[in-house]
């Protein structure tokens, strides 16, 4: 971040390519859903946004044992 909270150019050319993280969750795992992304033919982002609305629409509740394993 700079200034007046901006992102920083470098970070704002990654968001573009689509290349991100996401805080909190092991690189590792973040490769693997990215690798099954194209593998499957998407992105990661169309993958998160389908779990988001499942979850939002209380279709898909994770158990303790799915948050952190």
């Amino acid at each position: 971040m700079t200034r007046a909270r901006t992102p920083s150019r470098a970070l704002m050319r990654m968001a573009i390519t689509g290349i991100y993280l996401v805080r909190g969750i092991p690189l590792d795992i973040q490769r693997a859903a990215r690798a099954r992304a194209v593998a499957d033919g998407t992105t990661l982002r169309r993958v998160l946004g389908h779990a988001m609305r499942e979850y939002a629409r209380r279709t898909w509740t994770p158990k303790s044992d799915e948050v952190h394993g």
